[in-house]
């Protein structure tokens, strides 16, 4: 990239993106005028080549000023799986540092589940709430940090109470090419090959249980296997009642191992939108849960990167409340002001770098950021926009499109209609594992390395970061 000066760096940025839209109108009505077939895509510097920076400078949002002399104030924000960035704001800037969340790494996590289960609240000894010969199934959601170890944790303690581990079987609520990790990977060899695992797939009929209707009428299903285990343990993380999506303590038990209608309705936006809704989401879940027989729960608390704070473990209304409490203790974030700058990242390995956290990550920064500040995103994202993101691509009318998004329930459905929003009121910028033309086409700006971040975040005269942004909650300065 040729040598700009950072203000004007980011500007043409800008210039890029409207460039990338104005085009896309033009490619659809190219045989009315003739557009040439070599300028259906364009560069920086073939933009630079028909266009003056006066007629440029049209396109542009201002940047908030500040001063680039002097000695500047810098903080490393971390990203996927070991990757950093430093942030650098001007000295007489207002920087507020929330990279990391409150709160110690367990050294051992398998440790730590161990010991919750063998102390769980309001409820018996995990040891002692099973009995010889029962069938026992660990459903897992998806995104729990450090899963194998929390695997590990659990099967031993089942063991130690007298459970056969022919008799145990894992079931993960993420298909197998979704899945990184072998949930396994932490047991001995012998404990290993006696112990099934399964993946779960909504869209299977076959392999899913109907159990009962619920209050509204919609069908319950079950992932068949979890449907005829003695003694179902849901395994998932813990999050923010005010979380993107939250479904509650027993969400990572339903939807997730439910059937592919049950999923959509969840995952669409109107969902996340309405207070409503969301209620009867949680209470539908809990529903669902009751219907199963499920009382007991395991909730892990996640730390920076893929690490744990905490393990809650027992009766599933009283881990709620525990759970509510660690997780505002480490993750509730109170700004003193909105900045004009928000630098969010994405921190963890590859189930961690998803659109869904992607849409979380966007949420939570969207809560501080000032009406025409700039947010960044700082991921490992590789995966390609989905059909519901891909509607952004030389879209202009935001409001007309999310309107249609808040009832579309593809799997992107929600992080697109987030994304239409953020548009209308902020520039957004993405540091990714995407090429070029798939982040410019949803009218994001690709930052292609982390030394564009650092010299973007010395535009600003205030700026909010924000660690492992997936699971942080930003609350709304008072105005």
């Amino acid at each position: 990239m040729a040598s700009f000066e950072p203000h004007h760096e980011f500007s043409l940025i800008l210039v890029r993106l409207e460039a990338r839209r104005t085009l896309r109108r033009l490619k659809s009505t190219r045989a009315l005028i003739q557009l040439p077939r070599h300028l259906t895509r364009i560069s920086l510097h073939d933009y630079h080549s028909v266009h003056s920076l006066a007629n440029e400078k049209a396109f542009l949002k201002p940047f908030a000023s500040a001063s680039m002399e002097g000695n500047h104030m810098a903080v490393e924000l971390k990203y996927g799986d070991s990757r950093s960035v430093l942030v650098e704001v001007p000295a007489d800037a207002i920087l507020v540092d929330f990279s990391t969340p409150r709160g110690v790494p367990l050294d051992d996590p398998a440790a730590a589940v161990a010991a919750a289960v063998s102390a769980p609240l309001e409820f018996p000894r995990l040891q002692d709430a099973t009995v010889p010969g029962d069938r026992i199934v660990l459903a897992v959601d998806r995104g729990v940090p450090q899963m194998p170890a929390v695997v590990a944790g659990v099967i031993h303690s089942l063991v130690e109470g007298g459970a056969q581990p022919h008799d145990i079987e894992v079931v993960l609520a993420a298909s197998a090419e979704e899945s990184s990790e072998d949930p396994l990977s932490e047991l001995p060899a012998s404990l290993r090959d006696a112990v099934s695992v399964s993946h779960h797939d909504p869209s299977d009929r076959e392999s899913l249980a109907y159990l009962a209707a619920s209050k509204e009428g919609n069908p319950i299903y079950f992932n068949r296997t979890i449907g005829d285990a003695d003694v179902v343990l849901p395994i998932s993380t813990l999050r923010l009642d005010q979380a993107l999506g939250y479904a509650g303590v027993h969400g990572g038990l339903y939807p997730s191992f439910s059937d592919e209608a049950t999923q959509k309705r969840y995952r669409a936006p109107s969902s996340t939108d309405w207070a409503v809704l969301r209620r009867r989401r949680c209470e539908e879940a809990e529903e669902a849960a009751w219907a199963l027989g499920v009382q007991f729960t395991i909730q892990v608390a996640p730390g920076a990167g893929n690490s744990l704070l905490h393990v809650v473990a027992g009766d599933s209304q009283a881990v709620a409340k525990r759970g509510q409490e660690l997780s505002i203790a480490a993750w509730f974030h109170e700004p003193p002001q909105r900045a004009n700058l928000v630098v969010a990242a994405i921190e963890g390995g590859p189930d961690q770098q998803t659109w869904e956290n992607f849409g979380r990550a966007l949420f939570a920064a969207s809560q501080a950021v000032n009406d025409g500040g700039a947010i960044v995103i700082c991921s490992s994202l590789r995966c390609r926009p989905g059909a519901a993101l891909q509607r952004l691509m030389g879209m202009r009318d935001y409001d007309s499109l999310l309107h249609e998004l808040r009832r579309d329930r593809s799997p992107d459905a929600t992080p697109a209609a987030l994304l239409a929003e953020a548009l209308e009121r902020v520039q957004v910028f993405l540091l990714s594992d995407l090429d070029e033309e798939s982040v410019e086409d949803l009218g994001v700006g690709h930052v292609g390395s982390t030394e564009q971040v650092e010299r973007l975040s010395r535009q600003y005269d205030s700026c909010i970061l924000l660690g492992n942004a997936q699971h942080a909650f930003l609350a709304t300065p008072a105005e």
